[in-house]
């Protein structure tokens, strides 16, 4: 899918050149090693093309956008398939299309939040085993404003990442006072003239994002460079990662097919430990695996995957993994989450 190519920019780039004057750690292994393998579960309804998958109390929810039914339900304990729920429209307990980024399952017991892209509509939802109401609605952004991801931080601020038109690399939105804020440079790690087709800056630094649980800090990973940040909640850069583990080239000057991919999907956070899918999809091949990380930037551990897969959810409570291949409509992966010191 993507690919990207450095040139001489670790030379120059002794230093962050966001929003603090962090050094650029680089990792080269991990301290830990291991394979994941999947007990496979075949679904009787077909999934086609998902989103988002997510466990809320005692449910995964995974949310198609193109079906009539917007979700799919499923027992967290066992993985059964239980039924499908919500319908796109403008109703009480309708949705229209939503920001995949902008899921939120800690919101309380089966309780959900999710902000409608267009309308800029943020719902709460509860499942109750059989269908889906939604609790309240609030207008967030003005219609026309466009979001990317929401994301909460303290003090009822809020996070979205790089906007189609701005040349910022995030957004802060302050619900108390209603003030956005637009802050952060995007990184300097290729040249304007290395990108084909000139697109916005958002494209070459796409990226998939967690939050601290106590909502101190966020982690941002790249999907088109193998590298990740820590900024706190007022956007001071915590740690920056370089992972020099091949492959890690990239090639932006390529066709968006031949470029290579690292970070995909949405990562999950708890208080020690970032969970992130890495795809390593590069010249045709593709090497899935879980990477570990600590919220001090140092690698905890790295699994290799026995399949492919587009996105994840993890369970605390069962200590499971629940993951899809979006191109496999039939079936749900579940792996035992593995134990770490």
């Amino acid at each position: 899918m993507k690919s990207y190519f450095w040139g001489g920019i670790f030379a120059l780039l002794a230093f962050s050149c966001a929003s603090s004057t962090q050094e650029i750690s680089q990792v080269t292994s991990f301290p830990v090693m291991g394979k994941l393998t999947a007990s496979i579960i075949p679904i009787s309804k077909p999934i086609l093309l998902p989103r988002y998958i997510g466990c809320l109390t005692d449910y995964l929810i995974v949310y198609k956008e193109k079906e009539e039914h917007l979700f799919s339900f499923f027992r967290l304990d066992d993985g059964t398939y239980l039924n499908e729920s919500g319908t796109r429209g403008q109703g009480p307990d309708e949705f229209n299309m939503l920001d995949s980024r902008s899921f939120d399952t800690e919101c309380g017991h089966n309780l959900f939040s999710v902000m409608e892209a267009g309308s800029n509509l943020h719902k709460n939802v509860r499942y109750d085993g059989n269908g889906l109401s939604v609790v309240n609605t609030k207008a967030v952004f003005a219609q026309g404003i466009s979001n990317n991801g929401f994301y909460e931080l303290m003090d009822s601020v809020y996070l979205t990442l790089g906007r189609i038109e701005s040349n910022n690399e995030f957004c802060l939105l302050n619900m108390k006072t209603g003030k956005l804020e637009e802050k952060g440079d995007y990184p300097k790690w290729i040249n304007s003239d290395e990108v084909l087709h000139s697109p916005p800056l958002f494209v070459p630094y796409l990226k998939v994002c967690a939050v601290h649980p106590d909502k101190s800090k966020f982690i941002v990973f790249y999907m088109g460079f193998k590298r990740f940040r820590i900024y706190d909640n007022s956007l001071n850069l915590l740690h920056d990662v370089d992972v020099q583990i091949n492959p890690c080239h990239t090639a932006f000057g390529e066709e968006m097919q031949n470029q290579p991919v690292y970070y995909i999907a949405q990562p999950y956070a708890t208080h020690n430990h970032i969970y992130v899918l890495c795809a390593n999809q590069h010249t045709g091949v593709e090497r899935y695996e879980l990477q570990v990380w600590g919220w001090d930037g140092q690698p905890v551990a790295c699994f290799s995957l026995d399949r492919k897969l587009s996105m994840m959810a993890i369970s605390l409570q069962y200590n499971k993994i629940y993951a899809l291949d979006n191109l496999v409509d039939n079936e749900l992966y579940v792996y035992d989450l593995p134990k770490l010191e």
